[in-house]
């Protein structure tokens, strides 16, 4: 029996839905300022659905290239922007996609298999599957071409920032000169949108597109191996796959948090936020509120109705949110087919990410 880490929904030190949280310094880090830790879905929704009064510009110390990216923005340039690129996003888009996503899942798991097969009987379906499935299909939806792919690893470290800004002026020339069917030909040529917005709106589809999917993607199957009956539920067909994946996005969001900075002087749940202020949202928290779910720490793979906030809400909620899905839903169906029972091989380690919700490998038996 693989030992389960302690929830990292859980704040101990979170006396309150709203409370005032030190930030004390590191050994590479100096103190912060502090900031709200909001907890509580409801606060979480009011702090996400009011731009006005929590802006997500960057804060003082946060580094001013965030300023370049559309996550960064707030309304009017953030919703003019944001148009832009979720005309580019069309379901047509999405559906011609999945018969791809479905090979490509169907390809990496094939291969997995036979390596493992023939070694130790045991694969990585991290690394192995579901890390390059997810950035693979980010790479064809945008148009990355292939001899840059190799590049994508590197695009979800600490510089991934700096390194896909740099890109994205190489990739929207190139689509220029070269269209093809993909998001980045489609916003290169649309002729609303300046290079400066372009060069915010590419580095965020990749940054947001990379490292939360991939994260989304092998956290779900962790939760899954985790869970032996909810998975032969699953693969019975007992549970329908679009309601898993939304509670497996519950109980694994991608981000653990996001933060935002009081606008003005304001109110939240008894508590005066003064303008400047910090406030981080906890997702993981809020999706396990038990004002809104029932048994939140319970894995219900048919949970209905699941207001999670792991892909945002108000205005950033996240632009691929339907392309996430289907690929999630796709990668799960596959894995199912392959592997009639999914037993863990070893520890599920966390990636080490304070910010991001990822397993830095997942380790089961190949059958």
């Amino acid at each position: 029996m693989v030992p389960t880490p302690p929830p990292r929904h859980r704040l101990p030190h979170a006396p309150a839905p709203v409370s005032w949280q030190d930030e004390p310094g590191t050994p590479d880090r100096p103190p912060g300022p502090g900031f709200w830790a909001v907890t509580r879905h409801a606060d979480a929704l009011r702090v996400l659905q009011d731009p006005a009064a929590y802006s997500s510009l960057p804060g003082p110390g946060e580094r001013p290239l965030l300023r370049r990216l559309l996550s960064h923005q707030d309304p009017p340039q953030h919703t003019r922007l944001r148009d832009h690129a979720t005309r580019a996003l069309t379901p047509e888009r999405g559906r011609r996609f999945t018969e791809t996503a479905r090979e490509r899942a169907r390809a990496l798991l094939t291969r997995a298999l036979d390596t493992a097969r023939a070694a130790d009987g045991i694969l990585d379906l991290a690394t192995a599957v579901s890390d390059p499935y997810t950035s693979l299909n980010l790479a064809d939806l945008l148009g990355i071409p292939h001899a840059d792919r190799r590049r994508l690893p590197g695009w979800t470290g600490p510089h991934a920032l700096e390194d896909t800004t740099g890109y994205a002026r190489h990739l929207i020339d190139h689509r220029r000169r070269y269209p093809d069917d993909d998001l980045a030909t489609v916003l290169a040529h649309n002729a609303h949108l300046t290079s400066d917005e372009l060069e915010m709106l590419v580095p965020l589809l990749l940054t947001t597109g990379l490292a939360p999917m991939r994260d989304a993607a092998a956290g779900g199957l962790a939760v899954l191996a985790e869970h032996p009956e909810a998975y032969r539920e699953l693969r019975d067909g007992t549970t329908e796959p679009g309601l898993a994946v939304e509670e497996l996005l519950r109980r694994h969001p991608p981000l653990l948090s996001v933060r935002r900075t009081a606008a003005t002087d304001t109110e939240l749940s008894g508590h005066r936020i003064r303008h400047g202020d910090k406030v981080v949202v906890s997702l993981a928290a809020a999706n396990h509120d038990e004002r809104v779910f029932t048994a939140p720490d319970r894995l219900d793979l048919a949970r209905t109705p699941n207001p999670h906030l792991s892909l945002g809400a108000g205005p950033h909620l996240c632009l691929g949110a339907d392309f996430a899905r289907l690929q999630l839903r796709v990668l799960y169906e596959e894995v199912l087919r392959a592997l009639p029972e999914l037993r863990l091989a070893g520890p599920v380690p966390p990636s080490g990410s304070e910010v991001t919700n990822g397993v830095a490998s997942l380790p089961v038996r190949a059958g």
